[in-house]
């Protein structure tokens, strides 16, 4: 696992802030380039040229790849607009499964949020999750300010946790293995007791564990491309002589309710991770509630259980 600095400049200070992080963080410094890097301009006429080429940009070293549990620290400028076709090109063509990335963007004044909302979600539609994001204003700082205002930002980065973080795509799959799982579960559960009223209640439990897994499902294919196919082993069914006792439906009763407790905190855990997908943030929630509601049914069902166990 180590830490890599990728910049992209023009009018060199987004190089003097990405030089003054790499020597902080004692990482290796890449430099994206496109056909108006080597063309010093006024940043207004270089910005220009750039977007209406519209390059996407190489690494100068080819062949760096960025492997899980790497961090990124990613330096870029803002042009008064939401696109800088090297970046924006650069991001979209890199795996970045398991790779934290740290954005830190070079202004003028103020702006840029368009072009970092942009750059997140092309950054986690491609595997990765953002570490943080940085802001520095550059008009009127000299070249050894600049520098020095790199070296902040990675002495804050290097105070961050590392890890080899999941993807949102692989926390997605989880859920759905989970969901599907639990949903199995009520099935059995169905199946291990007599009485209609707790039938009808673990089969409404298991339709809704179903719609949670296609609702990721979609979330999944809107990021991923693809429908993933779970592929934990199915839970059997009972046969009619594997029936067993009130105890072993506690027991039942009692892991789904801590799968669903699980569930509800895995979302939650998810929402926070990815502020920026705001449609993500919005289904977690919606199905973190609906789990922890599952929950309580369940809880209840085992209370009511165990009392008329203790009255036997």
């Amino acid at each position: 696992m180590t830490t890599k600095t990728v910049f992209y400049s023009v009018t060199g200070r987004s190089r003097m802030v990405a030089e003054g992080a790499a020597v902080t963080l004692n990482a290796p410094l890449f430099c994206l380039i496109d056909r108006f890097t080597a063309q010093p301009a006024g940043w207004k006429h270089a910005a220009k040229r750039a977007v209406r080429g519209f390059d996407l940009g190489i690494l100068n070293t080819l062949g760096v790849s960025f492997d899980r549990g790497d961090r990124v620290v990613f330096v870029f400028p803002y042009w008064n607009g939401d696109v800088v076709p090297a970046v924006s090109g650069f991001v979209r063509s890199i795996g970045l499964t398991g790779v934290t990335v740290f954005l830190v963007m070079t202004r003028r004044w103020n702006g840029g949020d368009e072009l970092i909302a942009q750059l997140e979600d092309d950054i986690v539609r491609q595997g990765g999750t953002i570490g943080g994001v940085f802001s520095l204003r550059t008009l009127w700082r000299v070249r050894q300010r600049l520098r020095s205002l790199g070296s902040r930002v990675g002495q804050q980065i290097a105070r961050e946790a590392q890890g080899a973080p999941y993807s949102l795509q692989e926390l997605l799959e989880d859920a759905i293995e989970d969901e599907v799982e639990a949903g199995a579960r009520y099935q059995q559960l169905v199946e291990m007791t007599p009485n209609r009223r707790l039938k009808a209640t673990f089969s409404a439990l298991a339709v809704g564990e179903a719609a949670h897994a296609q609702e990721l499902q979609r979330l999944h294919r809107a990021y991923a491309g693809v429908v993933y196919e779970p592929h934990r082993a199915a839970i059997a069914s009972l046969k009619p002589e594997q029936i067993p006792d009130v105890t072993a439906l506690l027991q039942g009763l009692s892991v789904v309710m801590e799968a669903e407790q699980k569930a509800f905190m895995g979302y939650r855990a998810i929402a926070a991770r990815y502020p920026s997908q705001p449609d993500v943030v919005r289904q977690m929630l919606t199905l973190a509630r609906s789990d922890f509601q599952h929950y309580r049914d369940a809880r209840g069902m085992y209370n009511m259980l165990s009392r008329h166990r203790s009255k036997r």
